[in-house]
């Protein structure tokens, strides 16, 4: 299966469908120009069988083989990142934007697969003296196949976000065994959080937002001019990605802000124009190219949305200058 994607939203859900779904082993991410990328990927689909139908899937697994699927994330970057140069020589996307995608590939096994003669065992993909092992084994049926290594040994990473495994919270074995913990599929899921840099960065930001309150308390500023004043920094927290990792640590954020305004002016401030926040859910997201589209169609989608998200850029610049 190929999964495409043209936005953050898309792709954190692509990713976390495929851990989710067993497909636990990735290789590394590759960044490159589309030219470059369409090469790679069309001699993938066949290697890796890409687009096979799900019943074709199933029985390659059912005979001891492994499957796999492609995350592909198309985006852009501006050849010229000087703010300063006027927005007009921006407005081509086609000959002022670098496209690239962002690759990279997943692998789905199985006990039957595992399964190492030698040791008479299972080998553990979370273990890495059995990564090698594995390798092995998928290079055996696919020579020349990429090295993959399990999620959990990864850094995959995208913007301010990384990929986490949820643990379990700590039980005693009587509990776990009674509410069959390893069948809970909680137990195995994945989620998305803030980086450590951007969870660090908000957490700054939140207590200068604090500290700052002082200057409407000398000026002996409205409820309304307060509200005003938090409303800025709560959409910010409340507009992170809606997962279960990211609420965590916004929640915790908020709460420690609530604290040092507490301690620092003796008062509540939601009495001073502060608000609960309202963390929203990431709903699943339609897939903007559809699954297992033809690689030319696909950049061809990618290649529209970009423009217009460029000329819509381009009209709030123009109108931006026109009031001044």
């Amino acid at each position: 299966m190929i999964y495409y994607s043209v936005n953050l939203k898309q792709y954190s859900q692509a990713i976390i469908g495929m851990a989710s779904n067993e497909y636990e082993l990735a290789s590394p991410i590759l960044k490159l120009e589309i030219e470059d990328a369409k090469k790679l990927i069309a001699k993938w689909i066949d290697r890796y069988h890409l687009l096979e139908t799900p019943q074709q899937t199933y029985r390659r697994r059912l005979n001891g083989e492994p499957v796999f699927s492609l995350s592909v994330y198309f985006y852009s970057n501006m050849k010229n990142s000087d703010e300063s140069q006027h927005w007009q020589e921006f407005q081509s996307f086609d000959e002022n934007y670098k496209k690239n995608a962002r690759v990279q590939l997943f692998c789905r096994t199985n006990d039957l697969f595992l399964y190492d003669d030698e040791s008479n065992k299972v080998l553990n993909i979370k273990e890495k003296k059995d990564i090698a092992k594995i390798n092995n084994k998928i290079n055996s049926l696919i020579p020349s196949a990429e090295i993959f290594d399990f999620l959990g040994n990864l850094k995959i990473t995208c913007r301010h976000y990384e990929l986490v495994r949820i643990t379990k919270p700590k039980k005693s074995i009587k509990e776990l065994k009674a509410h069959a913990w390893e069948q809970t599929k909680h137990s195995t899921d994945w989620t998305w959080r803030l980086t450590e840099k951007a969870y660090k960065d908000q957490c700054a930001q939140g207590e200068r937002v604090v500290l700052r309150f002082q200057n409407l308390l000398e000026k002996e500023a409205s409820l309304e001019e307060k509200s005003r004043y938090f409303e800025r920094h709560f959409r910010a927290l409340e507009g992170f990605l809606g997962y279960r990792g990211v609420r965590q640590q916004i929640g915790t954020m908020y709460h420690q802000e609530r604290r040092l305004f507490k301690n620092k002016y003796e008062i509540d401030w939601s009495n001073h124009g502060a608000r609960k926040l309202n963390l929203a859910y990431l709903k699943k997201l339609k897939n903007t190219i559809p699954n297992n589209s033809a690689l030319d169609e696909a950049i061809e989608v990618f290649y529209v949305l970009s423009r217009e998200h460029i000329q819509k850029q381009y009209q709030t610049w123009l109108e931006k200058n026109e009031s001044k």
